[in-house]
């Protein structure tokens, strides 16, 4: 059976650097989304990278969940412009009539910033596992893991 190749994160920004740079010549008038959808791709798959390394059962979540959990990990703010990216990708990969394409500047804005995105969440992952995953359960004594709420109730 064939093996399936997958491009990696480098590869995918590398062919959209191709569109960008007009190196490609036959996506005809589709380049600006073609590049957007790369972009995007792109972005998901660092994600998925980082929960391979640390929390592979995300991976199988859908993107969406997956970052909602970035934040854990990742804090706040590395979190919020990974899912400010990936939904303004999401937004303009949609060809609607009423709106034009994607502009070259914008292009290349998200180019940039999907590429420190991929290269920072490549460095979290590799860094050390966050605390949050690596936390051990708490310890709890016989009986306290009733609400206080319940514990009145049998009063």
């Amino acid at each position: 059976m064939a093996r399936s190749v997958r491009p990696t994160v480098t590869e995918r920004l590398n062919a959209a650097a191709d569109l960008l740079d007009g190196t490609v010549t036959d996506a005809g008038g589709l380049w600006s989304r073609a590049t957007v959808w790369i972009l995007r791709i792109a972005l998901e798959q660092a994600v998925d990278g980082l929960w391979a390394r640390i929390s592979p059962q995300l991976a199988r979540c859908s993107m969406r969940a997956q970052l909602l959990a970035l934040e854990t990990c990742a804090g706040p703010e590395l979190a919020g412009r990974v899912a400010g990216l990936w939904a303004v990708l999401s937004r303009s990969g949609h060809h609607l009539d009423s709106e034009p394409a994607p502009t070259v500047d914008e292009l290349r804005d998200w180019y940039d910033e999907t590429s420190r995105l991929a290269g920072e969440l490549d460095r979290l992952g590799r860094s050390g596992v966050p605390a949050v995953f690596g936390r051990a359960p708490r310890n709890r004594s016989s009986g306290s893991h009733r609400s206080s709420a319940s514990k009145r109730r049998q009063r």
